[in-house]
């Protein structure tokens, strides 16, 4: 797989590990974008390396419908290794989260992952 950039990286994280409820699909994902101890911070945990990170996504996708989907609102932006992804999240024709992914990347992967959730209007 060619190196992604920073903005592909973390539009990737979203998409490919945090929509995905098959374990080993997403260990795969994990695998190709993520650095093997990386460390995700979300609102409960601070996690490190990629097992960890994969049965947090598994935990927070349990508690979610099926057909719950998170989805890039727009374009990542970002520089000198930080990209921001805006998201939304809900089942199909909603959105009852909204939040960003902060991703540091260093050596062509993802190295810390911050998840902000927007408060409640």
């Amino acid at each position: 797989m060619p190196e992604l950039s920073p903005l592909d990286l973390v539009e990737a994280s979203l998409v490919r590990v945090w929509n995905e409820r098959d374990e080993s699909r997403r260990m795969a994902a994990l695998q190709e974008i993520y650095q093997p101890g990386a460390v995700l911070h979300d609102p409960d945990n601070v996690v490190t390396g990629l097992e960890a990170i994969s049965r947090t996504v598994a935990g927070l996708l349990a508690k979610m419908p099926p057909g719950f989907r998170f989805e890039v609102v727009g374009r990542p932006s970002g520089h000198h290794g930080l990209a921001v992804a805006r998201w939304q999240g809900g089942p199909p024709g909603q959105v009852v989260v909204t939040g960003s992914d902060i991703a540091r990347v260093s050596g062509g992967l993802i190295a810390e992952l911050h998840v902000i959730i927007d408060a409640p209007a």
